[in-house]
């Protein structure tokens, strides 16, 4: 009897099973999540080989498992093509192989099945589906799912381990949830309760410990489980351990096995876990555009909740270790709290929410937090299909980098009055505007040789000019609707104060251009993203050629922003004449997209702000004017771009200087003594903890091999004490922060305060102070080179 269910898609999995497909897709149901079997089970790839091709192979050795036939699409080169379709995965790759090793062409090969299965439903993340029941409820055979609309609510379990350095062990494993906290231990204790709300289990192996965890696991079926670079090392360092200990880690909703990978040239680990999700806080952050300048648990919980982490610093492995043997309370506390500073983040900054929002919008797998291609081929291909073609074949061919965006030499200076305009969505306006999309160029290049005049209409007037040789059929264009469909979309979660689903929908819009331009894409074409980043040079010099028609100064520009000053006014405030100036910019674009190409315009330029106080520094030791560097004063607030106190590599003691510099300097007072006060204090000593420099290495320590930066260096120290301890190397995978001082003898690792001995003072001067003082001191008829030699004369 079948059953038909509503739930939300949590995984996804295919593999062969005895010679068939055999798709699997987790479902969370109000009941809990099941595993749902679809109907149709096929692996589907389309060629521009002809029907007598795939006819006489059969002839002579029957193909089993494999049927063809013609179908509706055509492909970018407008060919017809034949569908093929496999019942097994060994069997679409070995026919994908044979149909290339005949000189054909194949397109969309590498789609998986069940990604194919549910986008040409238009399932993304909620689904309704009809199935017939096993026994146990748990699995459901011959479904067939359409998209549906209940949202879950999830079981979320913030998840961290604790382990021991000297020994490469397993300590304990901490779970918080909103309804239990829990802390599996490996100890000869017998505790059970460690307060009224927090349970604490003792077991006197690794084994015992993994073996009870996976019992709970299954018993509680979490959704998901968060953590704090959960994946490259909780979740990595629990599968090792159940690797050497010969245990199977199953930890998926009917005990399967997890697979924990990784991507060697990139340093990133990947979880599956078959109806879980793992979630790391530090990758969701990222992709919620939150910037820290550390992503350490410890610092990003101090900013956004005000609260640090029980233990700190470098050696507090050791006390770990110490409170594990002596202290089992200590030692859970401190286990729990850092799985309590998680949950806290995820919750306020709503995580979770903006995950699942990326995948109501694309269809991505909720564990997969990055995929900007998948994304956008989740979203453009049932379209693309619909008007009757399949995605261009992969191309090997060289990599042609679009121009970046667009960037003008400033005019350096200390300004009054500098009034921001950006242009609203510049690239995703861009496409809506100019119709730049994949197959409109196609389309557009038939059109206009006329190859296929009995297909396509041949009225070049249907064109709109693009760059480098490119036009684009409007009347075939995919992109601009999908992205229309989103803006507005946006624009209706931002007057409901929806801001999550306005971010998400913001990222991705932002994405496509991105996405273009890579060759990682398959849809990549070097005239697609030169149209829309060109097309952004253009409009950015046209408007600036107005602004100055008008009597504007424009001092910089970038990328989608210009900096301006305008005429002083002694009837208009500066904010009326940026309206004003506003409005009359934005006429001219609508008038001139229309006198362009007959178009409409989407382009929109928006008055950001008022900087009562600007400074445009130059290159330093020359007198051209720099980019993607300023500091302003708007509203009583300090912005810094590109300069010293916006980088984290800079020490402290800098990044703080050049912020009271700039505060004096703003305020118009004279900030020569604040220097010379700054230059005494720091050789007495006053300034000595914030000194330290932190940076992070790129790669791997072992990968440096010519150049040896002072990080690179530090790091090399920290790792050859570490061996000759007998103690696992610490910056042997890269992308780790270092901390560095310097001392009369050099560069040396900062591990702790007693390390702030003997600094060499005049190398801060020279290389932290000097060069942002140098900055401003012109202004004030006078240099570094003068204030010092003032100084050592009066010693």
């Amino acid at each position: 009897m079948f059953v038909e269910k509503h739930g939300y898609l949590v995984t996804r999995h295919v593999r062969d099973v005895n010679g068939q497909i055999e798709m699997s897709l987790f479902i969370k149901t109000p009941e809990g999540t099941v595993k749902v079997l679809p109907d149709r089970q096929l692996s589907v790839f389309f060629s521009n080989a002809p029907l007598s091709f795939f006819y006489s192979c059969d002839r002579t050795v029957p193909i089993k498992g494999v049927s063809w036939a013609e179908c509706a699409y055509r492909s970018f080169q407008h060919e017809p093509v034949v569908m093929v379709q496999s019942h097994s995965l060994m069997l679409h790759q070995q026919m994908v192989k044979f149909v290339k090793s005949a000189g054909y062409s194949v397109f969309e090969e590498d789609i998986k099945a069940s990604n194919r299965y549910l986008m040409e439903r238009h399932i993304r993340g909620s689904v309704r589906f009809i199935g017939e029941p096993d026994a146990s409820q748990q699995t459901f055979r011959q479904a067939r799912l359409i998209a549906g609309d209940w949202q879950p609510e999830w079981r979320v379990w913030s998840l961290d381990i604790e382990t021991s350095v000297s020994t490469n062990t397993l300590l304990s494993i901490g779970v918080v949830a909103r309804d239990q906290r829990v802390v599996f231990v490996v100890s000869s204790s017998s505790h059970t309760l460690f307060d009224a709300s927090t349970t604490v289990v003792c077991y006197p192996d690794e084994k015992s410990l993994l073996l009870a965890f996976m019992n709970y696991v299954k018993q509680y079926s979490p959704d998901i489980f968060i953590g704090w670079n959960l994946i490259g090392f909780d979740l990595h360092f629990i599968d090792q351990r159940c690797q050497s200990l010969g245990l199977r880690p199953a930890f998926g909703v009917g005990g399967e096995s997890w697979t924990i990978r990784s991507s060697e040239n990139q340093g990133k680990y990947f979880a599956t876990i078959p109806g879980r999700v793992a979630l790391d806080g530090i990758t969701l952050l990222k992709v919620g555009g939150y910037h820290f300048e550390s992503y350490s648990l410890n610092n990003v919980s101090k900013e956004i909740l005000n609260e640090g982490k029980l233990l700190q610093g470098s050696e507090r492995w050791q006390e770990i270790e110490r409170l594990h043997q002596e202290d089992l309370p200590a030692f859970v506390a401190y286990n729990l709290q850092d799985c309590d500073l998680v949950l806290r983040i995820f919750d306020k900054l709503k995580l979770i929410e903006l995950q699942q929002t990326r995948v109501d919008l694309t269809g991505i797998p909720l564990e997969q937090t990055g995929g900007a291609v998948a994304a956008f081929e989740n979203q453009y291909l049932p379209r693309l299909h619909k008007a009757g073609w399949v995605a261009p074949a992969w191309r090997d061919e060289d990599f042609v980098a679009s121009p970046g965006g667009f960037v003008m030499s400033s005019r350096p200076g200390l300004y009054k009055n500098v009034l921001v305009f950006d242009f609203k969505s510049l690239y995703p306006s861009i496409i809506r505007t100019f119709y730049i999309d994949p197959l409109a160029r196609i389309v557009a290049e038939d059109v206009s040789s006329h190859t296929a005049s009995q297909v396509f209409s041949s009225n070049t007037s249907d064109l709109v000019p693009g760059f480098l040789g490119a036009n684009f059929a409007r009347h075939q264009a995919i992109l601009p609707e999908l992205v229309t469909e989103l803006a507005n979309a946006r624009e209706a979660a931002k007057r409901e104060g929806n801001s999550i689903l306005s971010y998400a929908i913001k990222i991705i819009m932002n994405s496509f251009y991105g996405v273009l331009g890579s060759n990682v894409c398959r849809f990549y074409h070097a005239e697609l993203a030169s149209s829309i980043t060109m097309r952004g040079h253009e409009l950015l010099e046209r408007t600036k050629c107005w602004m100055e028609e008008k009597g504007a100064q424009v001092i910089y520009g970038d990328t989608d922003s210009l900096f301006v000053r305008l005429p002083d006014d002694p009837i208009k405030t500066p904010e009326q004449q940026g309206n004003n100036l506003r409005d009359d910019i934005n006429r001219r674009l609508s008038q001139w997209c229309r006198d362009y190409a007959g178009l409409d315009s989407q382009l929109e330029l928006e008055f950001e702000r008022i900087y009562e106080r600007f400074f445009m520094p130059t290159i330093r030791g020359t007198d051209e004017g720099s980019k993607k560097r300023y500091a302003g004063k708007s509203k009583g607030k300090l912005v810094f771009k590109g300069l010293e106190a916006a980088r984290t590599d800079w020490t402290p003691l800098a990044r703080q200087f050049q912020r009271t510099l700039f505060e004096k300097v703003f305020n118009d007072e004279n900030p020569i003594g604040f220097i010379q006060d700054t230059i005494d204090q720091l050789r007495a000593g006053a300034f000595d903890n914030q000194l330290v420099y932190s940076k992070q290495l790129s790669r791997p320590l072992s990968a440096y091999t010519k150049n040896k930066p002072p990080h690179v260096r530090a790091a090399a120290m920290i790792d050859q004490r570490r061996a000759e301890q007998g103690l696992p190397l610490e910056y042997n995978k890269g992308r780790q922060r270092v901390s560095y001082l310097y001392q009369s003898r050099g560069v040396v690792p900062f591990e702790s305060d007693e390390d702030l001995v003997d600094l060499d003072y005049e190398h801060y001067i020279e290389k932290q102070l000097e060069p942002i003082a140098e900055s401003v001191l012109p202004f004030f008829n006078t240099n570094m080179t003068n204030l010092l030699s003032q100084q050592f004369s009066l010693l």
